[in-house]
């Protein structure tokens, strides 16, 4: 332990030699040495940036602290208007046949877009277009009786004319004839009359010429032309009768002939009983071929059911039948919905709904197209209110009431909205624009003051 302590201290100072050179060394000059070149001092990383990007980069980065600034103190949630999520759901079309029967044909399948009046589903009609030929035929017949009946009433109005015609003229006839035997019948006996006055006289100057005679007064000469003159007279009377009998005969042929006139009017008659059946008959086929007409038609119209096409412009979402089935009248077979009728349907809480009525303007963000919004109208808001949908999860949101909204997209020609699309709506209230020019030069003021 004695020898150790020496050699510590010894080892701890100086010898005598070294002391004496170090001082020699402080109190000799300095040795001049020749200046050496410092190496360049290395540049930042920063540094190393064009100072353009450095200036861009900066203002980026005062802007976005300005902006995060400004949501943090003075961004309002109802600034830029009331925010809502949901799905993009449309108007479905369920598109069914009005009679039912086996089907033939399906021309579209799920995804498939169609027009209107495009072909979608074709059922059996051999039964249908049977009947329709048979109405054909019928219609064909009861416009062949139309026609016939038509011919025919002309014929008729015809000879009823000619009928009428020969009545009135076989009845003046008659009277023209009945009143010229009647005056010949007066003459003829006028004519006997005479004969007879004459035949009077000759058979009393014949008595006295004959006495004569007798007496010897008279000559034979004077008795033969007293018999001469009265054979004639006699001769004229039995001429007068004749005529008087023929002109009798004459006057009851006329009257014969006059009596006619009530049989050509009964002829008369047949001819209009004729016409009036003839229209009757006309009637008859008009209504006919309107029946046979009104059963062609709605057999027609049944045929027009068998072949469904599309009402609307629209994406088929469901085909509910195949080739060969049986479907029942009214069942569905096509879903389609129109793509250019499409609205967002969100729920917005109780407290807010007050802010929000019909008509108002909003915006729909697509997640597939966020900078893209489309414009749309609030459309329907529910009449009362509900509890938060059955997909939320937490029992805090399961107890909050709120009112189903729907935003109608005004235009969709681009296709960019699907149904079943989720996307964010966002309800442009009246007063936005007012309270982000009011709020916000207040709002950093108050920032700014202590």
């Amino acid at each position: 332990m004695t020898q150790t302590q020496p050699d510590l201290e010894n080892d701890s100072k100086p010898s005598n030699g070294q002391a004496v050179k170090e001082r020699e060394l402080s109190q000799s000059p300095p040795t001049e040495h020749p200046p050496t070149e410092q190496p360049p001092a290395q540049k930042k990383p920063w540094q190393k940036i064009p100072k353009p990007v450095r200036i861009v980069g900066a203002i980026v980065v005062l802007a976005g602290l300005g902006y995060g600034i400004y949501r943090l103190f003075f961004y309002s949630p109802n600034a830029e208007g009331l925010f809502l999520s949901g799905r993009i759901e449309g108007y479905e079309t369920d598109i069914s046949a009005k009679t039912g029967g086996r089907v033939t044909n399906v021309a579209v399948r799920e995804g498939d877009t169609v027009q209107p009046g495009q072909l979608l589903v074709q059922i059996d009609d051999s039964d249908l277009r049977a009947q329709l030929q048979g109405a054909i035929a019928r219609v064909r017949a009861a416009q062949e009786r139309l026609q016939r009946a038509r011919q025919q009433l002309p014929v008729l109005q015809a000879q009823l004319q000619q009928a009428s015609l020969t009545t009135e003229q076989s009845s003046q006839d008659s009277q023209g004839r009945v009143l010229e035997a009647e005056n010949a019948v007066d003459q003829a006996r006028s004519n006997l009359a005479e004969a007879q006055a004459s035949l009077v006289q000759a058979q009393a100057r014949q008595r006295r010429t004959r006495e004569l005679y007798e007496a010897g007064a008279a000559s034979a000469q004077q008795l033969d032309d007293d018999n001469a003159t009265l054979g004639v007279a006699q001769a004229r009377v039995a001429a007068a009768q004749q005529q008087v009998k023929s002109a009798g005969g004459r006057l009851t042929q006329a009257q014969a002939t006059q009596q006619n006139t009530p049989i050509r009017a009964a002829a008369e008659l047949q001819v209009q009983r004729q016409i009036d059946q003839a229209q009757t008959d006309i009637s008859v086929s008009q209504q006919e071929v309107r029946d046979a007409l009104a059963s062609q038609a709605q057999i027609q119209a049944n045929l027009n059911y068998l072949v469904v096409k599309s009402p609307i412009v629209g994406d088929v979402i469901t085909r509910s039948v195949e080739p060969g089935e049986v479907v029942a009248a009214g069942a569905p077979l096509i879903t389609v919905v129109n793509q250019q009728q499409l609205y967002l349907r969100g729920f917005v809480p109780e407290g807010q709904i007050g802010q929000i009525k019909l008509g108002q303007p909003a915006r729909v963000y697509l997640d597939s197209f966020p900078d893209r919004p489309l414009d749309a109208t609030v459309s329907r808001i529910d009449p009362k209110a509900s509890f938060t949908p059955e997909n939320t999860y937490f029992q805090k949101d399961r107890v909050t009431q709120v009112f189903g909204v729907e935003l109608t997209l005004k235009d969709n020609a681009q296709g960019l909205a699907k149904q079943g699309m989720p996307a964010d709506g966002r309800i442009i209230l009246p007063e936005t624009e007012q309270k982000r020019s009011s709020t916000l030069l207040p709002g950093f003021l108050s920032f700014l003051t202590p």
